[in-house]
């Protein structure tokens, strides 16, 4: 089988250690390749062809006489490494500044996507040589990649399979900008219009898969995340005091929700510390982070940290957090998204606590499954935490039960299984 994926930013597990691709396909029997819209040069140990498409490529496309993409050379020499590394960390600034002028900035690298030349030779050679039988694409729809979807799709005649962790189609969003709703509303358009190329659309939502099988008629199924056991054995005894560990981004004000839980640390260790909160991030804190994010309220930052060494800091624990915002932007937002790290946590050897809206994609699996502390109001949050202070046996209990659901559910045989029959299906019957 080969499968072509096409994807927005580069493969490289050094930089996404958590990496869903590598984490899907190790040891699949398959042979990939890998067309990618970002700077920077891919390391994994599963891909080895690679067309590389850039931002700067493209905008040169427009203004001068080249076209954009390229076939990646692994063994690139030092001086080009510089070079790629120098524009990785400017994609990378432009990234963290469009987060402050958000849908500005998307707008303009959307035209710049849509407007930009393709090297259609280029492109056309790397797909006949690797000659796909699939071709997937796990992304958040986007202009960029809704175009260079339906171009490979004329290219080739394997079935196309899509995969999306966040909600892409739905009008379920908050804002008061117009150029918000006009970016939605052209996105949704153009979605609409791509959506025919899909023979099958995997995500980690059944509400979203219900929901896309009955707007457009296409093949839905949820697919999530290969679970990996950090701690086979039990947790059989807890820390004194109770430690809980949030690892993460302190955007999409997820910070606040870290407040709120000093405040109910606050008023339960009034006497003596029971329960405190470490905070893993590579974040810096603001001034008004840290005046509620602080020691006074039994949180202590501990900035950042490798994922080998997160991951013997989550064996120490207790309680491993997942959280998200309650400001109506930002639920909204974040109501379709599962996050990976959701998976992670459940192998840990911790305990899991979900602390976010009831009709987030996540808090609902955890909830139905029964795997974690799931709490959905800033109200709930101290009695859940003195209940749990005041009988820790609980937090051995739901760590076995996370475990349980990872090699029930999320075994790399069950979900690489699931992928396997899939694809084959479909090249049986394009």
């Amino acid at each position: 089988m080969r499968i072509l994926i096409i994807a927005d930013e580069v493969w490289n597990d050094h930089i996404f250690g958590n990496g869903v691709l590598t984490n899907w396909f190790t040891n699949f029997p398959a042979e990939f390749a890998e067309i990618y819209c970002s700077p920077g040069l891919p390391e994994n140990s599963v891909c080895k062809r690679y067309f590389r498409l850039t931002d700067d490529e493209m905008v040169k496309s427009i203004i001068g006489k080249g076209k954009a993409g390229k076939v990646v050379e692994l063994e690139t020499p030092k001086s080009d490494q510089k070079m790629v590394a120098m524009h990785q960390g400017f994609y990378a600034k432009m990234k963290n500044l469009s987060t402050y002028v958000h849908t500005p900035m998307m707008m303009v690298r959307d035209l710049i996507w849509l407007y930009g030349r393709y090297n259609e030779n280029g492109i056309k050679q790397f797909i006949d040589d690797f000659n796909p039988d699939i071709v997937f694409c796990p992304r958040l729809a986007t202009p960029k990649l809704l175009r260079l979807e339906r171009y490979i799709h004329q290219l080739t005649e394997a079935p196309v399979v899509a995969f999306t962790g966040d909600d892409e189609a739905s009008f379920r969003e908050f804002s008061w900008s117009p150029l918000y709703w006009l970016r939605r509303c052209y996105v949704r358009w153009m979605f609409d219009r791509v959506m025919p190329i899909y023979s099958h659309y995997f995500m980690h939502s059944p509400q979203q898969a219900a929901y896309y099988k009955k707007l457009y008629g296409v093949n839905t199924e949820t697919l999530y995340k290969c679970g990996t056991l950090k701690e086979a054995i039990p947790k059989m005894t807890v820390n004194k005091p109770l430690v809980m560990v949030y690892a993460g981004r302190l955007y999409c004000n997820r910070w606040k929700t870290l407040a709120a839980i000093g405040e109910a640390l606050g008023q339960i260790n009034k006497e003596v510390e029971k329960i405190v909160l470490h905070v893993y991030t590579t974040d810096t804190l603001t001034n008004r982070q840290k005046v509620v994010l602080c020691e006074e309220n039994s949180i202590y930052f501990k900035g950042s940290v490798t994922p080998s060494e997160l991951t013997e800091i989550y064996k120490k624990a207790d309680i491993a957090l997942h959280v998200e915002s309650f400001d109506r932007k930002y639920k909204y937002a974040t109501r379709m998204s599962f996050s990976t790290k959701i998976i992670d946590l459940m192998g840990s050897g911790c305990s899991v606590m979900a602390i976010c809206w009831e009709e987030q994609a996540g808090f609902h699996y955890l909830k139905k499954q029964d795997v974690a502390f799931c709490i959905s109001s800033y109200a709930e949050i101290q009695p859940t935490l003195s209940k749990i202070v005041a009988n820790p046996r609980m937090v051995c209990e739901y760590a076995k039960k996370a475990q349980e659901c990872v090699i029930k559910n999320h075994s790399r045989k069950h979900i690489q299984q699931q992928l396997i029959e899939r694809f084959q299906s479909l090249i049986e019957n394009k």
